[in-house]
Formats: C-alpha cells, structure tokens, sequence
C-alpha cells in the first residue's frame, strides 16, 4: 500500500528568546481557519525534498522570509508539516523545526509566530450547514485543480476535507440532496486517488460509501470494479460491470473490466473445478 502522508514532523522544540519580541501568549494557540503571521529564519536542506518545488511548496524555497498563511490550507507535505508545527504555538512564541516530505527530505529551520487573526464565523459557521457544503465545494474543487496535476496525495487530503465538512452537517433531512451528491462525489474523488496511488482495498471501499448514497453512479461501479478486478475480486468486479452498463451502455471502462472479470471468474471456476477433480480422483 502507498502511504499518504498528511505531513511529517521529525523534531520540534521551543527555544528561548532574548530579542525584545513579547513574551509568548497564554491565552489561545491558532485553529484551523485562522490566518497565521510567520517569520522563518535559518531555513536549510538537510536531504533534497521531492515534495519542495516551485509547483508544490508555496512556503520553502531555501531562503529566510516572512509568510502569512491560513492554518489548514497547505497543499504538501513539507507545508503541512510546517502548520502541524505552527498549530501547537502560541503567538510569540519561537520553535526550532526539522519537518520532512514523507520520502526522505528535510528541512530545517527556526519558525516565530508573529500574530493570528482568529477566523470569522466561529460557531456561526459550525451550526450553518449550507456553509459547510460551501466549504466542501471549494476543498473539492481545489482538490480537483491538484488530481489534473497530477498530485493524487495532495488532491485526495483535499477531498478528504470535503468530506468531513460533509459529515458535520447537522440537519442532514433540510439539505440531503446536495449533502449526498456532494459526498458521493468526494468519495468518488478519494477512490480515484487512490485508484491512482495503487491501494486498491482503500479505493474499493471508498467507491462503496458513495454507492450507499447513490447506488446507481456510474463512476462509483467502475471505479469499484476495477479495484475489485486489481484485487482478483472477479465476482464483484463482474458484477459492477454489468449494473454500469446496463445504465451507461458503452462504457469504455466498464467494458474492459467486464472482459477481465469474466475471464477472471472462468479461470478461478476452471481451478476451483480441477482442485475438486483431484481431490476425488
């Protein structure tokens, strides 16, 4: 199975300060959805990062530098790892920091937090479900803009996002039909991530929980089909196949897998019956 690192934190310390910066608060550290004012100093590469470039890291280029960010909108891991760092601060406050890209890189530096403005809504937005569909729709389709570039990982921590906004709807009968659709389609997100990434179990199951919503989306068969078909799960994958096509006849992908499964299903039917021969010859 390939792992799907949130971030990694390696090390993280505090350090004490003998700048003339405020001694640390001790009132509040910041939330999710809080706007972070940072200062990175002494920022170096202690093993080349695979997750730190121009087109993935918006916050790591190897130099010192102010940032201001809102906590839980990082979209890698190194940056994920730097707001898992920044979560446990409290303004003032200066931390010693080594966080990683999940496949060996690091990066080293010292992090202040400056100041954080506390997100509007608060308990307002926790209790207003079509707020929190809002919110699923815009982690969905930035999800959407990282799967098109290819960053199954990173897309598929934004569809899980979505689909915990989803979940925290309240009154689930006043706005069932937009929360189904849209779950059903971040589950079929996930699945397709993790289609991509090759663990076919997880995708299988993903699949299955937008089904429990929308038994018949196309998408959510083939999808598990074919990661029934990778699991050598004939039976199931040739039974998706077929109710995908009985609704969307054509199916180039459904058609397949229905070609796979059915050889599948025969080769098993065929062993299964030469074991049977052979244990009453």
């Amino acid at each position: 199975m390939n792992r799907i690192p949130v971030c990694e934190v390696i090390d993280q310390r505090p350090l004490a300060d003998n700048d003339e910066t405020p001694p640390p608060s001790s009132v509040f550290r910041p939330l999710i959805g809080d706007e972070c004012s940072v200062a990175l100093t002494d920022v170096w590469l202690q093993a080349p990062l695979t997750d730190c470039g121009p087109s993935t890291s918006k916050w790591f280029d190897g130099t010192d530098r102010a940032l201001v960010f809102v906590l839980g909108e990082a979209d890698c891991v190194v940056d994920r790892g730097l707001e898992a760092v920044v979560a446990g601060m409290r303004p003032g406050e200066l931390r010693e920091f080594c966080v990683g890209d999940g496949r060996g890189g690091r990066v080293n530096g010292r992090v202040r937090l400056s100041a954080v403005r506390k997100a509007a809504g608060g308990a307002g937005w926790r209790g207003d479900d079509r707020l929190k569909l809002t919110e699923a729709a815009r982690h969905k389709d930035v999800g959407n803009r990282l799967y098109g570039q290819g960053r199954f990982a990173d897309a598929f921590h934004r569809f899980n996002r979505a689909a915990r906004a989803v979940l925290f709807v309240r009154n689930v009968d006043a706005v069932r039909d937009d929360r189904d659709a849209m779950y059903a389609v971040v589950c079929n997100n996930m699945a397709a991530c993790q289609l991509r990434l090759g663990n076919y179990e997880h995708a299988r199951q993903l699949s299955g929980k937008a089904l429990a919503v929308e038994p018949s989306n196309v998408k959510a068969l083939v999808r598990r089909c074919q990661a029934s078909a990778e699991l050598r799960m004939f039976d199931g994958a040739l039974v998706d196949a077929v109710r995908a096509l009985n609704i969307e006849p054509g199916n180039a992908v459904a058609e397949r897998y229905r070609d796979v499964a059915a050889r599948g299903v025969d080769a098993q039917n065929a062993r299964y019956g030469d074991m049977v021969k052979k244990m009453f010859a």
